[in-house]
């Protein structure tokens, strides 16, 4: 081959050599994207930011020992971000009389216990919320939830289950655990774990034993509806 020929060629071998640095600075490698890269929830559909959550709940007080107590409620809350709100909760319960009450009044024993029930409360609580996350639920659906734990002050008002009814209203601290289960765009059911811890003073026996150290432990399931951008 002479050299008018091959002249062309390394011409163009050596285009291609400096082309070939040009092109790989031009190309962005991102490389594969693994796990621990993902730090968030991906798509999440509904958000609580700046937004107002309206609630209703039905319940029950099923652990004390002289009372059965339906509750129901309603909610109010400003969630600040996805993870801090601020709520306001009133709620309202018909106390009953235990099976254990109804027998130590009977004939067979005569003891009547000065037990309280509870009537209402009003709590302003404060609502961390540090897990939203999605859950498969048998291989058909993708569902959104969300965890949250609260815990506020407020003032709970019991009754005496005697005959004489005496009211009791007391300050207390309130701690719960719960969940969302968002069902709709701005819709939510809502699961609540909660504990009211409190000191109660009782008239009736003030001359022995004026306060007593008291909890409401209550279950409820709501629906809650969403406000706002």
């Amino acid at each position: 081959m002479s050299r008018i020929a091959t002249l062309p060629l390394c011409l163009l071998g050596l285009s291609l050599g400096i082309s070939a640095p040009a092109l790989a600075q031009q190309t962005i490698d991102v490389g594969v994207l693994r796990d621990s890269d993902i730090k968030v929830v991906q798509k999440m559909l509904y958000p609580k930011a700046k937004r107002m959550e309206f609630g209703a709940a039905l319940g029950m007080i099923p652990f004390d020992a002289f009372t059965n107590t339906p509750v129901f409620g309603g909610t109010f809350g400003y969630h600040f971000n996805e993870t801090m709100a601020s709520e306001l909760l009133l709620t309202g319960g018909i106390p009953f009389k235990s099976n254990a009450m109804e027998q130590l009044e009977s004939p067979a024993y005569g003891v009547a216990p000065d037990a309280y029930g509870f009537m209402g409360s009003v709590m302003a609580d404060f609502q961390w919320s540090p897990i939203y996350a999605k859950m498969n639920w048998q291989g058909r659906k993708i569902i959104h939830h969300d965890v949250f734990v609260s815990g506020g002050l407020g003032l709970v008002i019991e009754k005496s289950m005697l005959p004489d009814q005496t009211k009791a209203m007391s300050p207390a601290l309130g701690l719960s655990l719960g969940s969302r289960l968002f069902v709709g765009k701005g819709y939510a059911l809502r699961f609540q774990l909660r504990d009211d811890l409190f000191r109660q003073y009782r008239t009736k026996t003030a001359d022995t034993k004026a306060y007593f150290l008291k909890q409401n432990v209550s279950f409820t399931i709501g629906f809650s509806k969403f406000v706002g951008d």
